[in-house]
């Protein structure tokens, strides 16, 4: 073995007493040594002042390349791992191993900002051409129990998914190019380790792009793997997770090296405290942005947004109300949808706005009559219950269903009311008469919400047509009804709804957001588990409750809530395959969110306008610029002229953006619901009065 790397200053009385062969440190207290291991030189990582390290691994198992198919974890032979003084700087380490017919050579040294930087190169010495290469950067964990946060993905496991559905779990290893934050984060015993990836696309002879994999896997106990491309579902190698709840068999990310050829990856390693350890996907966010410098795409100024969102608004109003769908599809019928992808009410909320701003009282009446026909129509034989859809052509009102039955979504119904009281404040607010039953409404509601809450003080998942919970179950689905009763408490001033929304947001934050061990989840409709969306109405109760109370807690909730949000939304850009609709229309991913565990596509529900108040209003600026880039990336993919984007209608755009393989990479469906047009528009038309 040869000498330690060098390091200013050095580590010498603990060399001498601990075995250390290496050391390299920075300023802020983040410390690297290589020791002398039972199963030889073991990395340890650690901060100056704490007991224990924060990780500690032998380097043979923190290397693995292997041939054939399937991939398997193959570590580099114990007795071939040799530290070498030739660092390319002081301040590095550098290791040298054999893994099966490869060379490999691990080279590790600190930022200026105080990041561990991990260049790994591979490269075959064999003289023969070598394929088949599945090689990677492992880290293996001193627990059997973390809490690992795969962006996008994987949280804690995914414990509310449904298990009848195939979602990922532990024993999952994708594409960078699935994650919004290219890195896995776990989290134990007050302490966190996070790897991130800074993904260099391969491009291969027919235009195809491979980018480098992450993921955790059993083997036997908790392992980070960065691969250099291949995949793993639940275990299974080579299995891609390609649609809802669906996986295919796809060898995917293999690698082939001439003789003499190498393979570079390049990680970089960060570790710290952190409590609880749920909280750990807060560092991902946090540290993000030091090392994605991506600005992302804006083709379309607010006002761009506002004027073809507009556009396509205007041609789904339909007399009372705006068409959720366009177009002849099956099993849509001409219908207004209330909440979900309907977003009726919504929409009334955007004609509001621009008719106030514009003073076109023609659009204020349209709000004004769709609300109205929602709240005359809609009513069930129980109080405060609703029906959700009404068909055009049958002059009927119907609800959603659900395993067969009829079924009142806690969080549509929320969604609605909650939209349903903004709009009376609108019309308050600029002087214009508010019909009774619109409180009537709203109250009514509020007061179903309050008094079918499950024993454990939340709001259920929904309700059957007579006004029981559907389920006992524990969901976030309802926290949109949170947002009702504070619109009950903002219409009527009547404190008890403060106090009654107080209260069931804190029965929310106990259950999902003050550890994050069973994250948010089952708001969406067509899913069942881990989602932004449900994540999103805790968001905005807790920043609405802020805005009421001026209660410290109810901000540090919101904050907490945005983070988790955050790493929903693309901090990069991947490449696309030559000839893909994205590769010809530089499409960019930076900004866009991701939906949820189970469907891993790009779409605009977000609550990006909040995003951006929340920040200017409690200073934390990156909110806000956060939420002005995300504005910018919605502006892909609207249809600007007839033809465009696969649409006739100006402001049309897609459902789903496919920036990974689930379904088509590269490619946007014309799928439209009316959300699509309502939360662009509502969130420009907000947002571009501040900017």
């Amino acid at each position: 073995m040869t000498a330690p790397a060098r390091r200013p200053g050095g580590l010498p009385s603990e060399r001498a007493a601990g075995g250390v062969l290496a050391a390299i440190a920075e300023p802020g207290g983040k410390v690297v040594e290589v020791v002398a291991g039972t199963d030889g030189p073991e990395v340890r990582l650690r901060l100056r002042d704490a007991d224990g390290p924060h990780l500690r691994a032998p380097l043979h198992r923190m290397l693995t390349a292997a041939t054939g198919r399937p991939w398997r974890i193959a570590p580099a032979a114990p007795d071939t791992i040799h530290l070498h003084p030739d660092a390319p700087a002081e301040g590095a380490v550098v290791v040298t191993a054999r893994c099966g017919p490869l060379g490999a050579r691990l080279e590790l040294a600190f930022t200026s900002d105080g990041l561990l930087t991990v260049i790994t190169t591979w490269r075959n010495d064999s003289g023969a051409q070598v394929t088949d290469v599945a090689a990677g950067l492992l880290l293996p964990l001193p627990t059997q129990d973390a809490h690992v946060t795969m962006p996008g993905v994987l949280y804690n496991d995914n414990p509310s998914s449904d298990p009848a559905r195939q979602v990922p779990h532990v024993g999952y290893v994708c594409e960078e190019h699935r994650l919004p934050i290219p890195a896995v984060n776990a989290a134990w015993d007050d302490r966190y380790v996070s790897l991130f990836a800074h993904p260099e696309p391969a491009r291969a002879q027919d235009g195809t792009v491979v980018y480098g994999s992450l993921g955790v896997i059993r083997n036997p106990g908790l392992t980070v793997a960065a691969m250099t491309g291949v995949i793993m579902f639940d275990g299974r190698p080579d299995v891609c997770y390609v649609s809802k709840a669906e996986v295919a068999d796809q060898p995917i990310g293999y690698r082939t090296l001439d003789p003499g050829e190498t393979l570079t990856t390049r990680h970089t390693l960060d570790w710290g405290p952190v409590r609880p350890r749920g909280f750990g996907f807060r560092t991902l966010v946090h540290t993000a942005p030091r090392l994605y410098h991506d600005r992302g795409a804006a083709p379309l100024s607010p006002d761009d947004i506002v004027r073809l969102k507009t556009t396509a608004m205007d041609a789904r109003w339909a007399g009372d109300g705006y068409l959720a769908y366009v177009g002849d599809r099956p099993g849509r019928p001409r219908s207004y949808l209330y909440g979900w992808t309907g977003q009726c009410l919504k929409l009334a909320r955007c004609d509001a706005l621009l008719g106030l701003d514009r003073d076109e009282p023609e659009r204020v009446e349209r709000a004004r009559r769709a609300a109205g026909f929602y709240v005359e129509g809609s009513a069930s034989p129980v109080k405060g219950l609703r029906h959700a859809r009404y068909l055009l052509d049958d002059g009927t009102w119907e609800m959603f269903r659900r395993d067969g039955a009829d079924f009142v979504s806690s969080r549509a119904h929320g969604e609605t009311i909650a939209d349903l009281a903004a709009l009376a404040l609108q019309f308050r607010d600029a002087g214009l008469p508010v019909p009774g039953a619109w409180a009537k409404a709203v109250e009514d509601a509020a007061a179903l919400f309050w008094r079918t809450r499950l024993p454990e003080g939340v709001i259920p998942l929904g309700w059957r047509p007579d006004g029981n919970p559907f389920s006992p179950m524990v969901t976030a689905a309802g926290i949109a009804c949170v947002q009702a009763m504070l619109g009950a408490y903002r219409l009527g001033g009547e404190r008890v709804w403060l106090r009654r929304a107080e209260e069931v947001l804190g029965r929310y934050h106990r259950l999902h957001a003050a550890t994050f061990e069973r994250p948010f989840a089952h708001a969406t409709l067509d899913a069942s588990g881990e989602d932004k969306e449900a994540g999103m109405y805790y968001f905005l109760a807790a920043w609405e409750l802020y805005q009421l109370t001026g209660l410290e807690r109810y901000a540090r909730w919101a904050e907490a809530a945005a983070d988790w949000l955050l790493t929903f939304v693309y901090a990069w850009s991947p490449e696309f395959d030559t000839g893909s609709t994205f590769e010809r229309r530089a499409f960019a991913a930076r900004g866009w969110p991701a939906v949820s565990v189970q469907n891993h596509h790009l779409d605009v529900f977000f609550p990006t306008s909040e995003l951006m108040e929340f920040g200017l209003a409690t200073g934390l600026t990156r909110y806000a610029e956060e939420a002005r880039t995300i504005l910018g990336a919605m502006g892909q993919g609207i249809c600007q002229e007839p033809g465009d984007w696969g649409f006739e209608v100006p402001g049309e755009q897609g459902e789903g953006f496919f920036q990974t393989n689930w379904q088509r990479k590269g490619e946007a469906n014309t799928w439209n619901p009316s959300w699509v047009i309502a939360l662009p528009l509502y969130h420009a038309l907000r947002m571009r009065k501040v900017s």
